[in-house]
Order: C-alpha cells, then structure tokens, then sequence
C-alpha cells in the first residue's frame, strides 16, 4: 500500500513480481493437503491470493547437500552451537502437552506484555498450532526445558509452517533445520514460509528476511495443484480425445 503512493517504489514493486519464478506445486487430498489449498486460495481483499513472492526452500534429495556449500556456512556454524550446548528437538503429538509448551515460550518471548496480553497472545497461537493439520516440533535444551516451537503443514510434496518462536538463537537454527531433514526423509519437495502478509516475505522484517537468506529460501510465486482439480481438467480433454480417435460410421 505504502507503494502505491510512491512512483519509484510502485515500479521496483511491479518489476520485482514480474522477474520472480513461479513454482507449481501439487497438493494431496489428505488433511493437510486441504488445509494449503485453502491457505493458497484464499483472497486478500477480495483479489490477490496467498501465492505472490513466498519465502521457498527447494530441498535437495540428501540433508549433506543441503548443509554444503558456502552460503550454508552460518547454518553449520549455528548447528554445531546448537549440537554443543545439548539442544536436542521432538515431534509432539499431545494437544494439552503443545498447548502447556506454547505458553512457555510465549511468556519467555514477550515477557514484557502485560498479563492480559500474554494471555490472548497465546489463546491465538494455540488456536493455530492445535489444528488438525499441523504437526508440532519443540527444540529443548540439555535439561528438557522448551526453547523453540515450530508448527507446519505438513503434506506429500510440499510443507508451510505456520508458526514458530524461540527464546534461543541456536534452538531456532536447531528446529528448522531438525524440520528440514524430516522433510527430506519423506521426500518432501518444497519448504514455504506461510503468513499473513499480501506479498509474503516481502513483509517480513529485515533479520526474518536475513535469516531466511542464511538458510537457503527464494522469493517464489507458488502455483498450487490438486489431484482433484487435475483429474477434473485433463477429463473433458481426454473425452474429447477419445471422441476424436472414434472412426466415423
């Protein structure tokens, strides 16, 4: 919006969305797979869907190839960190277990909100990490105190995550990269950092968009496909097809 009102910026702006790579992604019939379809179709301000200019990290097939490299040399600085001080990192399962860990890290976090905003704060993030679809992972230091939270979506060929705070800077690195392999080992294809933004990371402030750089993401317009919706297109192309190939009496 701000650009709008700025010639100079609405340009930069505009060409920036046209030099930005699409990537299509395919989504399942599962839970999870529902629950991004809706997430990319849904509309902001009744136009633009939540699919321009999101954070996205292509996964290589192996987790060492991730990890190699000159660009990755903080990530395996701040790993070793991590590995050093015992910070180890789990999936939870247990809804009232997820939501006791949140509030922990949400009071450690934002510890100077007052009481009542501590406590709507949390109401919010629970309400999203408890959903159906998400899949929670906490990062705990050597004692088993919670550090980081992490919720995403998880699906066939492509996760979001929709939530994640740390009180540590090496359990942050420790989480997502504990998520990342995860994902490898079930072939999971594309990483996106989902939010709520009109122009997705574009939106992020400058050390979330740094900290993305560090770990490998790109500015992608993300084209999201159901096999439903697949199957849909391609049968009246294949009925025609076969009316085609008919011979004529």
């Amino acid at each position: 919006m701000a650009a709008a009102v700025q010639p100079r910026a609405l340009g930069a702006l505009i060409a920036l969305l046209l030099r930005t790579p699409r990537e299509y992604v395919l989504l399942s019939g599962s839970c999870p797979g529902r629950a991004l379809d809706r997430y990319f179709n849904q509309r902001r301000f009744g136009i633009l869907k939540n699919r321009l200019c999101r954070g996205v990290l292509v996964l290589p097939e192996e987790h060492a190839e991730y990890l190699r490299g000159r660009q990755r040399h903080a990530l395996r600085t701040n790993l070793r960190r991590a590995a050093s001080a015992g910070i180890r990192c789990e999936v939870l399962s247990d809804s009232r277990r997820i939501a006791d860990e949140l509030s922990v890290v949400v009071r450690r976090r934002w510890s100077h909100l007052p009481e009542a905003e501590l406590d709507a704060c949390t109401d919010v993030f629970r309400a999203r990490v408890t959903r159906p679809e998400m899949t929670v992972t906490v990062a705990r230091d050597h004692d088993g105190a919670v550090l980081a939270i992490l919720a995403a979506i998880v699906d066939d060929s492509v996760c979001a995550i929709g939530f994640a705070v740390a009180t540590c800077h090496e359990a942050r690195w420790a989480l997502h990269d504990h998520l990342v392999r995860t994902l490898i080992s079930r072939r999971v294809r594309y990483l996106v950092a989902a939010d709520e933004g009109l122009f997705g990371a574009l939106g992020y402030p400058a050390n979330v968009q740094h900290f993305q750089r560090l770990l490998g993401y790109e500015l992608r317009h993300v084209v999201p496909s159901s096999a439903r919706r697949m199957t849909r297109t391609r049968r009246p192309i294949a009925s025609v097809a076969v009316v085609a190939r008919r011979p004529h009496r």
